[in-house]
C-alpha cells in the first residue's frame, strides 16, 4: 500500500506541481487544501501517513497554528514547506517538533528524501516507545471510574469523530482518543483495520461475506483496499 500524504498549500500551481511530482514516484495524495481549519477536519477523516504543510495559508490560521491544534489529537508526522526562514518563524517551528522543514524553492529529490527520512524517523520512534512486552489489557475511563478491558474481550473498535467506540460482547465504551491512536497501541497481529472506520479483533471473526465481516451478532463493513491485508491473517484450508 502506498504512503498516503495530505498536502496543505496556498498556491494552487505549487500544490498541483507537488501533487504530480509525488504521484509520479508512487505516493498517494489523499487530500489537498489551502485552509488550516479545513485541513484539521480532513486529516482526522482521511488519516494520512504524513502531512506537507505550508506555513502561509488562507484564513486566520497559519500552518504552524494548524499543526499546534493537530498535535492535540494526532501524532501524524508533518513537514513544513515555506518561503520564510527568518529567526522568528524558525523559533515558532521548533516548538512544534516537525519531521522536516523545507525552504522554497525546492526540487523533487529534496522533497522525496525529506519525506522518506520523516517516515523512517516516525517508524523508529513508534517502535522505541512501544513496550517489548505485549500488553494484555488496558483501562478506560467511564464516568469517573477506570474499567479494565482485556484485549481478548474486544470484538472491534469503531471511529466516532475524534473519539472511538470499543465493543465487547456485553458492553460499549466511548474512548477519548482517535481510532488511529488506539490502533497503534494494539498488537498488530491481533487487531486489523478492515475499513477506515473499523478495527477488528481477528480472533472474533465468525464469517466474511459480500464486503462484510460478521463478529458475533455484529456486521462490520470491510473495504476492498483492506481485504488483502486481512486475508494474510486468516488461515484458509
Amino acid at each position: 500500500m502506498s504512503t498516503k500524504i495530505y498536502l496543505i498549500e496556498d498556491e494552487p500551481l505549487i500544490a498541483e506541481t507537488i501533487k504530480t511530482a509525488l504521484e509520479k514516484v508512487g505516493y498517494t495524495i489523499v487530500g489537498m487544501t489551502d485552509n488550516g481549519k479545513e485541513a484539521l477536519f480532513d486529516i482526522v477523516d482521511l488519516q494520512p501517513d504524513l502531512i506537507l504543510v505550508d506555513i502561509t495559508l488562507e484564513g486566520k490560521m497559519d500552518g504552524i497554528e494548524m499543526v499546534e491544534h493537530l498535535k492535540k489529537k494526532s501524532d501524524v508526522p508533518f513537514i513544513f514547506l515555506t518561503s520564510h526562514s527568518d529567526d522568528k518563524t524558525l523559533e515558532r517551528v521548533k516548538q512544534t517538533d516537525p519531521a522536516g522543514f523545507i525552504v522554497k524553492p525546492f526540487n523533487e529529490k529534496t522533497l522525496k528524501s525529506n519525506i522518506e527520512i520523516a517516515l523512517y524517523k516516525n517508524k523508529v520512534q513508534k517502535q522505541s516507545v512501544s513496550s517489548n512486552e505485549e500488553i494484555n489489557s488496558f483501562f478506560v475511563k467511564n464516568k469517573g471510574e477506570l474499567i479494565k478491558i482485556e484485549l481478548d474481550d474486544i470484538l472491534y473498535l469503531e471511529a466516532f469523530d475524534n473519539y472511538c467506540n470499543l465493543y465487547t460482547s456485553s458492553q460499549k465504551h466511548l474512548i477519548s482518543h482517535t481510532l488511529k491512536s488506539v490502533e497503534e497501541k494494539l498488537p498488530q497481529h491481533k487487531f486489523i483495520r478492515v475499513h477506515r472506520s473499523y478495527v477488528i479483533n481477528v480472533s472474533k471473526i465468525k464469517s466474511l461475506q459480500d464486503g462484510y465481516i460478521f463478529i458475533e451478532k455484529n456486521k462490520v463493513p470491510m473495504s476492498s483496499s483492506n481485504k488483502e491485508e486481512l486475508m494474510k491473517h486468516i488461515n484458509l484450508l
